[in-house]
């Protein structure tokens, strides 16, 4: 049997036709708008979009995809999306995010997203001011992104106010791993690799190429980071004892 095909109907069925239309003509200039950038499945739910999308550069049509990335790890129908856009979200390029996504931005507040993204299911990104992620980034299931601690915190002697919020900045071509926690204030550098069920939560200070893991994260290794798209096919080639997964 032909299962790529098999698979592309089955995704061209779970499009929300209604919702796909309302989230462009409501959220983009017409001329943007009309291509149809932005798809969405039937299992996003449209919370709060008073805000702003923003696609910069070229659009190109299903460049941004809700609810088709990562099927293979877990079932789209039981994953149900969140959108609630009250701040503003902009994308630099191609984005593709699995089901059960949560998305919050919040009034002031700016969640960037670079070119070639991917984001898979379960993830969380919550933006009271800025979250900023890179080119060329992969980041695995139940990860989140928070840049907020929700309520201030204060030194009951002092009286001092911690700050609420606090800006994410993610560098071009990292990975991070399932589980992971990016917390308000985080800065990671290129080509880094965060490890499985790490905390970031503080602006590191490492080289490009670099492996980070623990909690909190700590830098574990340098000189390596993850093979690019365009890399793989000349390993696979070249190796022909590995499998693609």
């Amino acid at each position: 049997m032909n299962w790529k095909l098999i698979n592309r109907v089955r995704r061209a069925f779970r499009v929300s036709i209604l919702k796909t239309a309302y989230v462009n003509f409501n959220m983009l200039p017409f001329k943007q708008a009309i291509k149809c950038p932005i798809l969405v499945t039937r299992n996003v739910h449209l919370f709060d979009l008073s805000g702003g999308i923003v696609i910069q550069g070229a659009v190109r049509f299903a460049m941004v995809r809700f609810g088709f990335f990562a099927e293979d790890t877990a079932y789209w129908g039981t994953h149900v999306s969140v959108l609630k856009v009250r701040g503003r979200l902009i994308f630099q390029g191609e984005c593709h995010f699995g089901g059960g996504i949560i998305i919050r931005i919040e009034p002031q507040a700016t969640l960037t997203i670079g070119d070639n993204v991917r984001i898979s299911n379960a993830a969380k990104l919550i933006c009271y001011k800025s979250i900023t992620i890179g080119n060329d980034c992969r980041i695995a299931w139940e990860t989140q992104m928070i840049d907020t601690t929700f309520h201030f915190v204060r030194e009951r002697e002092s009286q001092k106010i911690y700050p609420r919020d606090g800006e994410i900045r993610i560098g071009n071509h990292n990975w991070i791993g399932n589980r992971t926690s990016i917390m308000k204030g985080a800065v990671l550098p290129d080509f880094c690799i965060i490890a499985s069920g790490s905390l970031c939560n503080k602006a590191y200070d490492v080289p490009q190429d670099s492996m980070l893991g623990g909690v909190p994260a700590k830098l574990l290794k340098t000189g390596i980071y993850r093979v690019l798209d365009r890399e793989e096919k000349e390993i696979l080639d070249a190796h022909p004892e590995y499998t693609k997964i």
